[in-house]
């Protein structure tokens, strides 16, 4: 467990990196908030969720006392033999010489502590902006919003009882996402980043178009509930799940930790992770208002179209970085314009 949580910040090629299971944590901890605030649902029930969730944080600190500190720190202050164990620990085998001589080369070149400025410096423009897109798009198609006002879209859909909603809301959203990420985890290294993040979209905008259609029949029918709105409501949304479980849920955590170069990349990833929360609080906090204003219909066919935009962004734009370690990734963004393309073609 220790040595999985430094993976992501090793040089080593990115299919060892378990990028997935960061994911995976996230998905099984949604699952688990929906049993227990169905559990404790009712009066004052919001006393003893706050509370399980304190629990939560004291598991996450403990696990941080066991953690153990990354080849490239090691690196950095001088315990080069630490580094090697550890690399041969996270299955560098016997790579570890040259992936620690590659991790030194990439300290040497970081000659002092970057400001922010060298964040957002032209030189390092493309990957900043891959990273920035994938994290808004990863919310602007409406995952936080269907996770969050799950029992409101399927009373909606139909679903009359708040037992029905909580059931539906539990297992096409919780379980789903669950199941569908270990998906990604086993293609990730072998498929590839590009080919999950365009069929992913594909899948959730198809889905996302389906559930707009399902609601405006029901519009143009009187606005009444019936038996076919709620099955293609429940049927598109565990589509959209699936879809999105495998392919923007982990691929873009993976992606952004993987382009950015070594000397900026704990502030360039603090910046993608505020912004990607930035459009998840946009998205939560106006879904509703949206909803009053155009109605479910046009708001999940909105969805659809940032899907379809976002399937065009990365086909064109984000590069493939399977098979590469880190450190052959940033010398990408420094040779020639068209070093992303390139990626992309190998």
């Amino acid at each position: 467990m220790a040595l999985r949580i430094v993976r992501k910040s090793v040089g080593l090629r990115p299919r060892t990196f378990g990028g997935g299971r960061y994911q995976l944590a996230i998905t099984i901890g949604i699952f688990v908030a929906y049993f227990v605030d169905e559990a404790l649902a009712g009066p004052g029930g919001w006393r003893a969720m706050l509370g399980v969730s304190a629990l939560a944080g004291v598991l996450l600190a403990l696990a941080v006392l066991i953690a153990v500190e990354s080849p490239r720190w090691f690196a950095k202050v001088g315990r080069p033999d630490d580094a090697r164990r550890t690399l041969v620990a996270l299955g560098a085998g016997d790579e570890a010489d040259a992936r620690l001589a590659a991790i030194e080369a990439s300290l040497r070149a970081e000659h002092e502590t970057p400001s922010w400025a060298d964040v957002f410096a032209s030189r390092w423009r493309t990957p900043l902006e891959i990273g920035l897109g994938l994290a808004v798009l990863q919310q602007i198609t409406g995952i936080n919003a269907i996770i969050y006002y799950s029992d409101e879209i399927f009373a909606a859909a139909g679903f009359t009882t708040p037992a029905a909603q909580t059931e539906a809301t539990t297992w096409a959203i919780g379980g789903v996402n669950v199941l569908s990420t270990f998906i990604a985890i086993a293609f990730i290294d072998r498929l590839g980043r590009r080919p999950l993040l365009l069929a992913g979209l594909i899948g959730m905008g198809l889905s996302l178009a389906a559930v707009g259609f399902a609601f405006w029949q029901s519009q143009v029918g009187g606005g009444g509930h019936n038996a076919s709105l709620g099955v293609v409501t429940l049927a598109a949304l565990v589509v959209f799940i699936v879809s999105f479980a495998f392919s923007l849920g982990p691929v873009t955590w993976t992606v952004i930790n993987e382009i950015y170069p070594g000397e900026i990349r704990g502030r360039a990833v603090a910046v993608a992770t505020a912004t990607n929360w930035g459009a998840a609080f946009l998205v939560s906090e106006f879904f509703l208002s949206i909803v009053k204003a155009i109605g479910q219909a046009y708001t999940f066919w909105l969805f659809a179209a940032f899907c379809a935009f976002g399937l065009v962004w990365v086909y064109v734009g984000v590069p493939e970085t399977r098979c590469r370690s880190l450190e052959e990734i940033e010398r990408s963004w420094s040779r020639t314009p068209g070093a992303a393309s390139k990626l992309q073609r190998s």
